[in-house]
C-alpha cells in the first residue's frame, strides 16, 4: 500500500542568547535553513521519499519545526511511520555536527487515495472493450 506520512521534526538550534542578540538570530535563519536542507539532500535515501517542499517554522524558543510529506509503499501504517522515522534517525549525527539537535520526531501515516489511478486505468484499459 502507498502511504502519505506527515513528518514533523523539532530541532533545537542551540542558539545562545547570552552571546548573541535576536537580530543576529533573524539574520542566521536563512543560513540555518540551507544547512538543514544540505544535510537532507546529501542523504542517499531520505530525499527520494519527500514529496513537495520542506516547511520550516521558527519557534519562539529558538527551535525549528520542520515539516514535510514522506511518501512510501509499506505493509501498514505503523511500518510507514517507522520507515519515515528511521530515515530521520539516519541524518541525526550530521544534523548534530552542524549544531541542530533533534528533540522530537512525529510521523503520522495515512493510506493514500489511489482511486484516481484506478479510474485512469479503467479509461485507458477498459475492462470490456467494445469491438
Amino acid at each position: 500500500m502507498d502511504y502519505n506520512v506527515k513528518t514533523g521534526i523539532l530541532l533545537n538550534t542551540n542558539f545562545n542568547t547570552r552571546e548573541f542578540n535576536d537580530l543576529m538570530y533573524e539574520s542566521a535563519k536563512p543560513h540555518m535553513i540551507e544547512e538543514i536542507k544540505s544535510v537532507i539532500e546529501a542523504d542517499p535515501t531520505l530525499p527520494q521519499y519527500i514529496d513537495g517542499n520542506l516547511t520550516f517554522r521558527f519557534q519562539p524558543d529558538y527551535k525549528i519545526l520542520l515539516k514535510y510529506r514522506f511518501i512510501c509503499n509499506d505493509e501498514n501504517e505503523m511500518e510507514a511511520e517507522s520507515f519515515s522515522k528511521s530515515c530521520v534517525e539516519d541524518i541525526r549525527r550530521e544534523l548534530e555536527e552542524k549544531g541542530y539537535c533533534i528533540e522530537r520526531i512525529n510521523c503520522t501515516a495515512k493510506e493514500m487515495d489511489m482511486k484516481w489511478l484506478d479510474e485512469l486505468e479503467d479509461m485507458v484499459f477498459p475492462k470490456n472493450p467494445s469491438l
